[in-house]
C-alpha cells in the first residue's frame, strides 16, 4: 500500500515540475515574443539604416568628386619673371572659359604666387570659334593696370596659358570692351590671336 502512495506521489511531483517547466517554457517564449524579438528587430533595422546611410554618403560623395573638376591657372612668380600653374578645384557644371578667367581674376590661394590680372576687371564675354578663344575683359584691366612690360607679358600669357590648356583651344584673341586694341598697356600687340609660349614656365 505504501508503494503505490509512493508511486502516485511521486507521479504526482513529476506531473507538477512539467507543469512547471511548461510554465517557465512559456514565460520564457512571452519574454522573448514581446521585449527580446523587439530589440533585436529594432537593432537589425538600425544597422540596415547605418549601412543604407553610409551608402547613400559614399555615393553623394563620388557624385560630388565627379561634379568637380581640376584646371590649372597661371599666376606670377614672386620675381614676376615667369608664370606657375596653381591647380583650383571648380564645380564641373561651371566649366566653362568665363568661369575659368573669373578664377585667374580671383588670384592665386597659394601666398607665394602673385595675381597677373587687376582685381577690378570683369569679364564681358568669351567664345570658341576655330580653336581661338575670344576673351572680351572690360577696360579695368587697361586702366588699373600697373605696366611694364614684364608685366604685361605676364598678364596676356596667363590667360593663354590657362586656357591653353584646354585641346580645344590653340590660340585667345583678347578684346577690351568689344574692340581689338593694339596693345594692353604699349608693349605687347594683342591685335591678333596668341599662341602658347612655354618659355614662360619656370
Amino acid at each position: 500500500m505504501s508503494r503505490r502512495r509512493k508511486k502516485k506521489k511521486n507521479n504526482f511531483k513529476s506531473i507538477f515540475n512539467l507543469i512547471i517547466l511548461l510554465l517557465l517554457l512559456f514565460f520564457v517564449f512571452i519574454l522573448f515574443q514581446n521585449f527580446l524579438l523587439p530589440i533585436l528587430q529594432k537593432k537589425d533595422i538600425s544597422t540596415k539604416e547605418s549601412v543604407k546611410i553610409e551608402d547613400e554618403a559614399e555615393k553623394t560623395a563620388i557624385v560630388d568628386k565627379e561634379d568637380e573638376i581640376e584646371v590649372l591657372l597661371y599666376f606670377s612668380d614672386d620675381n614676376a619673371q615667369y608664370l606657375i600653374p596653381e591647380n583650383r578645384t571648380i564645380k564641373n557644371a561651371d566649366y566653362n572659359i568665363k568661369q575659368i578667367i573669373t578664377e585667374l581674376i580671383k588670384g592665386p590661394t597659394n601666398k607665394n604666387l602673385f595675381p597677373t590680372i587687376p582685381p577690378s576687371t570683369k569679364v564681358n564675354t568669351v567664345f570658341v570659334s576655330d580653336k581661338i578663344a575670344y576673351i572680351d575683359l572690360s577696360s579695368d584691366l587697361i586702366k588699373d593696370h600697373p605696366g611694364g612690360s614684364t608685366g604685361e607679358l605676364l598678364t596676356v600669357y596667363s590667360i593663354v596659358m590657362t586656357l591653353t590648356t584646354f585641346p580645344e583651344i590653340e590660340k585667345v584673341q583678347l578684346l577690351i570692351d568689344g574692340n581689338s586694341g593694339e596693345t594692353l598697356v604699349g608693349h605687347l600687340d594683342i591685335s591678333m590671336p596668341i599662341e602658347r609660349d612655354e618659355h614662360w614656365l619656370k
